[in-house]
């Protein structure tokens, strides 16, 4: 995962009141249209979407249903259809490639369709679906909602004062509301340990109490009668069972071609006024992308990005396999020097309202987004991610053959991040073993690994989820072309033997777009070390143990 870090975080993080941004967005009114960006707010009290903090008159204003208000940010794309009195929504973008479908209003249609045939219908038609997007639908007495495959859409919702909000940018509601940070979430973010693994909080959590983060394969559901929230899972409800022979095998890897290959056609049919480029390096995420892509290739950009001395190696690793491929690679280089560097401080406070002042951002990335917010190298980036959903992940990241069949809090809180000291390490315990009685049971993590589910619900969510949501979209839009329900089973129901070793990726490029496994051109994560390995492994043991008179939970 890409998780940044930064040494000097305690003297950098900061929580800035809505007094404190009114006054700066005044003076620097060219970051309003940032504060936000491409947000969303559902809830059943009306908004007034006027000049002044924090809408500036960037974002609109629609009804839905008897006693809804939906608003969203100028450059958000939003969708309603409406069937025998019930809307249906799609925030964000979606297409299926299963049916070839790229218009949401085709979608819509298509998801009303099979919800008037049984809710089960409806959530296989959703599942069928691929983008970045919260779905869902309203009935007279009812709002229906759920986040993407993985929560690449961060979605926060909760009651405050009896109304209900459901949002992408938690400090968003926190300053329609004046909510404040708890004093648990200060503690935790101030800690000396805070920057290490990513900014990202424990469990379900939100910066502000009143509401928790939308954790995908749930659906929340929220009726004017009960004036309450019901999580419900929907996902898995059977065993994911994986093959058996090397033809099973072979044939998955033959249907991940050509699912992907389907959804590289809609994504290049989708945007063909736009220009779409595929985020490439070296790496085996961006080449399997890169590789399904092979049909529409001259529909397609491609590019790469140099911020620092480290990227470089990707960059022209990525150059090298394109020409060898016969097609134009864009290189941008983020410069050391650049006039508009001078309002770096001014947008460091805009980003870090935007994931709900829970972390400072690093200098470097903090350079790479303004940078690319007045020098767009696309309007839509094809990113890689939820693709490393494939793959034994914490078995490499620990190099550790088995784990507990079943998890416990300590355990989840010791794979999270970095915690010293009695007080903080029994609060988030206790967070945590919430978090698996909310959304876990045994059933659960009998259809599927709750190693799987850590990094799918929690990490991906929680961590990639937040920082694509309130930093990377900042710039320009992004699409995920892996971020699809049935694509990620379908991988997970490779052995994790060839799953850990990479087998997907490297056999499914092999199969689609033999010319880039000619290359031989493959870039390591050099910070995947045995040694790191060694290091977190011995902190995994010896944390997950401490758990100061809880006792264990029991699946």
């Amino acid at each position: 995962m890409y998780f940044s870090v930064n040494t000097s975080y305690k003297k950098l993080m900061s929580y800035y009141s809505a007094e404190e941004m009114k006054k700066t967005l005044k003076d620097y009114p060219k970051f309003q249209k940032r504060l936000y960006c491409r947000g969303f707010l559902i809830t059943n009290e009306k908004q007034n979407v006027n000049l002044e903090y924090p809408f500036y008159a960037n974002w609109k204003e629609e009804t839905i249903g008897y006693s809804f208000y939906m608003y969203t940010h100028k450059e958000t794309y939003a969708y309603t259809y409406e069937r025998n009195q019930v809307i249906y929504f799609i925030i964000g973008h979606a297409y299926d490639p299963y049916n070839m479908l790229v218009d949401e209003n085709e979608i819509l249609k298509k998801l009303a369709s099979a919800r008037e045939k049984s809710e089960a219908d409806y959530w296989d038609a959703e599942s069928n679906l691929t983008g970045v997007f919260c779905v869902g639908y309203v009935t007279e007495n009812q709002i229906v909602y759920t986040t993407d495959c993985a929560g690449m859409q961060l979605v926060y919702h909760g009651l405050i004062s009896d109304k209900l909000y459901i949002t992408s940018h938690a400090k968003l509601v926190a300053d329609l509301k004046g909510l404040k940070q708890p004093e648990y979430i200060k503690r935790l973010t101030t800690n000396k340990y805070w920057h290490y693994w990513g900014t990202w909080l424990p469990g379900d959590l939100s910066p502000f109490d009143e509401l928790k983060r939308m954790v995908p394969n749930h659906f929340g559901s929220y009726e004017k009668k009960q004036n309450g929230i019901e999580v419900v899972r929907f996902y898995p409800t059977e065993k994911i069972v994986e093959t058996k022979t090397q033809q099973e095998y072979e044939n998955t890897i033959h249907e991940l071609g050509r699912i992907m290959s389907n959804t590289m056609e809609c994504i290049a049919k989708k945007w063909p006024e736009k220009k779409v480029s595929i985020s490439v390096t070296g790496g085996r995420d961006s080449m399997t992308a890169l590789s399904c892509a092979n049909k529409v290739y001259d529909k397609l950009h491609y590019f790469s990005y140099i911020s620092n001395v480290d990227e470089s190696v990707d960059a022209y690793a990525a150059k090298e396999i394109l020409v060898h491929l016969g097609l134009e690679h864009e290189l941008y280089e983020i410069p050391e020097k650049w006039d508009g560097y001078k309002d770096l401080p001014v947008f460091k406070k805009v980003m870090e309202c935007n994931n709900g002042c829970i972390g400072a951002n690093n200098t470097n990335d903090l350079k790479k987004r303004l940078y690319f917010t007045e020098n767009p190298p696309c309007d839509m980036e094809i990113k890689s991610w939820v693709n490393e959903m494939g793959r034994g992940w914490y078995y490499n990241k620990y190099n550790k053959k088995k784990f507990p069949q079943y998890p416990y809090a300590s355990y989840w809180r010791a794979m999270h991040k970095v915690y010293v000291g009695k007080y903080l390490i029994k609060e988030t315990d206790n967070v945590f073993a919430e978090y698996l009685r909310k959304y876990y049971d045994k059933k659960t993590f009998d259809n599927l690994s709750w190693l799987e589910l850590y990094f799918w619900e929690f990490a991906w969510s929680g961590g990639e989820g937040i920082f694509l949501t309130t930093e990377h979209r900042v710039s320009y839009d992004i699409t995920i072309p892996f971020n699809n329900r049935k694509y990620v089973e379908l991988m997970l129901t490779v052995p994790l033997e060839k799953r850990k070793v990479d087998d997907i990726p490297i056999d499914l490029i092999t199969y689609m777009e033999p010319r880039i496994a000619e290359t031989g051109i493959t870039v390591h994560d050099i910070s995947h070390t045995n040694f790191r390995a060694f290091v977190v492994r011995n902190y995994l043991e010896i944390f997950s143990k401490i758990r100061f008179g809880r006792k264990r939970e029991k699946f």
